[in-house]
């Protein structure tokens, strides 16, 4: 992978926006749109990193259509007036064909990315917000923490994780050594794992503390998606050699010489000679800033009605770890429809027109109250 070359922001910004994946940078389409100068995005890689990382045959579960003409935007779009669709005319996306959206939506939007730039922590200073990074510090009236998952494996979900591999560390299903696997965790990324080590010729178990992949549940983020459950169910009756085992609270894995062994809650184990594969979710780069969020008794951030922290002002979050009301924005349809509700806080302390934002409202990417959900009518 080529690395972009070196760009440095100023020492000074008016917003500094963290991260330039779907969320960083829609959201600085936003800002764009409300004329707020001093907009810069600060990238630790480049832009869609996180989704450079996906293993080649991973393809989005959320289907793209140009239907943006009838009122309807691409759900995977990021502004209202674009549409990977259309643009790639692709219907479930690559990772690498989403990045190309994205850079392509960086220089039609005109804006600014500044990268490689670290981030390792921020400070408050007066009104501002100082940015400490790898060029220094860099101070910002506004910081918008928009940083992706991909990259932050969750490496810890079960004692003795580290005997195992996360799937987002995997390329190639084919890498994986030996003709058997064993993976951790039963949602879409385990799934789209076992599919994908089964049509390289292994033989897969799936242990799983539910039977996700039998759950009618109308809520996307606790469901399989159409798509996995059509590639599962394809698989199925190919009689690919994947066991799914819905019952398995796994408590532990062990190492014992050459074998490895994943341990139940009920006294099951299985056991493999190569490592586990831990689908076990991600921890987010919020690590980084957990200290001045308040967090709810679920462990999670809480944020202003404008998602913003309760107790440093003028830091905002946006993207797929937010949750707003007890309501999880897990994807891009869901989170993009925040970016204008963040953009018009901050507009309305520059004092700055807001009226660009009724094309947000009229196109349902301005979303006031996400605890309205209505799963039922979306499926």
């Amino acid at each position: 992978m080529t690395r972009p070359a070196p760009s440095f922001p100023p020492k000074k910004v008016n917003v500094a926006i963290i991260g330039a994946g779907p969320a960083g940078i829609g959201m600085g389409r936003v800002l764009r749109d409300l004329a707020i100068p001093g907009v810069t995005i600060l990238e630790r890689n480049r832009i869609g990193a996180s989704f450079h990382l996906w293993p080649t045959t991973t393809r989005f579960i959320t289907p793209s259509f140009p239907s943006n003409a009838f009122g309807l935007t691409d759900l995977n779009a990021i502004s209202f007036d674009s549409s990977p669709a259309y643009a790639l005319k692709r219907e479930h996306l690559s990772g690498a064909e989403y990045v190309s959206y994205l850079e392509e939506a960086v220089d039609v939007f005109g804006l600014d990315v500044a990268s490689p730039i670290n981030i390792t922590g921020l400070d408050p200073e007066g009104t501002d917000i100082v940015l400490h990074t790898n060029v220094g510090d860099i101070t910002a009236h506004f910081v918008i923490w928009a940083a992706g998952q991909f990259q932050y494996p969750n490496l810890s979900a079960v004692p003795g994780s580290e005997h195992g591999i996360h799937s987002s560390q995997i390329r190639l299903w084919s890498d994986y050594p030996g003709d058997e696997v064993v993976i951790v965790g039963g949602y879409e990324s385990g799934m789209d794992a076992a599919i994908g080590f089964a049509n390289a010729g292994k033989k897969v178990t799936l242990l799983n503390r539910s039977a996700v992949w039998e759950s009618d549940d109308t809520n996307p983020g606790v469901t399989l998606s159409p798509l996995t459950s059509q590639r599962l169910n394809a698989a199925l009756q190919q009689k690919q050699p994947i066991e799914l085992i819905g019952d398995a609270h796994v408590v532990r894995i062990e190492r014992l010489g050459e074998i490895v062994k994943v341990h139940a809650a009920d006294g099951r184990f299985w056991t493999t000679r190569t490592f586990p594969v831990l689908a076990t979710g991600f921890t987010g780069s919020a690590s980084l800033i957990d200290h001045w969020f308040e967090r709810d008794d679920q462990g999670h951030h809480v944020l202003t009605d404008q998602d913003e922290s309760t107790i440093l002002s003028g830091l905002f979050r946006v993207g797929p770890e937010v949750r707003h009301k007890g309501s999880p924005l897990a994807f891009i349809y869901e989170f993009r429809q925040r970016f204008a509700v963040v953009g018009e806080a901050i507009a309305k302390r520059l004092g700055i027109d807001t009226t660009p934002l009724n094309a947000y409202r009229a196109r349902n990417m301005f979303r006031d109250d996400p605890a309205c959900k209505n799963h039922e009518g979306s499926r």
